[in-house]
């Protein structure tokens, strides 16, 4: 006699998050049943993950900078839509004329359903070399803004008062010095 062992499929939400009606994970002929479900990883402050969509199976080798897996099970999608609030916008940055200026354009942020706002601008010790991190979207590292090269704020927007050039601090300083 021949024994066939009945495998109940784990559910997933499959594709790309339009309809998450979680479906059955039904191994391709000769392929064992997945034991996993994946999806794309969201990037605080700047959304999902391009490229992955909600599937049955791990992650692919490498890919865990946009994706994250979990384990699957009978009952419901371990994989289900991750929940977000509403977006918000900041300010970026970039060095025109030898100084740090405020892009014309404000640009969208995206946050996770308990993530604070948050902008970043360029501090009062930030010079022409210093980089504005994430578009100005979510707050400074603590390193720049202990050393005042970052300063961050709480509102949408709220990033828009930089201008100061890499020269006129300095100046500034040696001015009030010499007084």
């Amino acid at each position: 006699k021949q024994w066939y062992q009945r495998r109940v499929a784990i559910t997933a939400g499959q594709g790309d998050g339009s309809d998450m009606t979680a479906k059955n994970c039904l191994p391709a002929q000769g392929e064992a049943a997945p034991t996993k479900c994946s999806q794309a990883k969201f990037l605080e402050y700047t959304g999902l993950a391009a490229g992955q969509n909600y599937a049955c199976g791990a992650c692919a080798a490498n890919s865990g900078a946009t994706c994250q897996d979990c384990d699957g099970n009978t009952d419901a999608a371990c994989n289900t839509k991750i929940e977000t609030a509403e977006s918000f916008k900041c300010y970026d940055y970039e060095v025109k004329e030898e100084k740090l200026v405020k892009k014309e354009t404000s640009v969208t942020c995206q946050r996770l359903k308990d993530t604070a706002i948050k902008c970043n601008m360029p501090g009062t010790a930030a010079d022409t070399t210093y980089s504005v991190k994430n578009n100005g979207c979510g707050p400074c590292v603590e390193a720049d803004k202990t050393s005042n090269k970052c300063a961050d704020c709480d509102e949408g927007e709220c990033n828009s008062a930089f201008a100061v050039t890499a020269f006129v601090l300095p100046l500034l300083a040696a001015f009030y010095f010499l007084l």
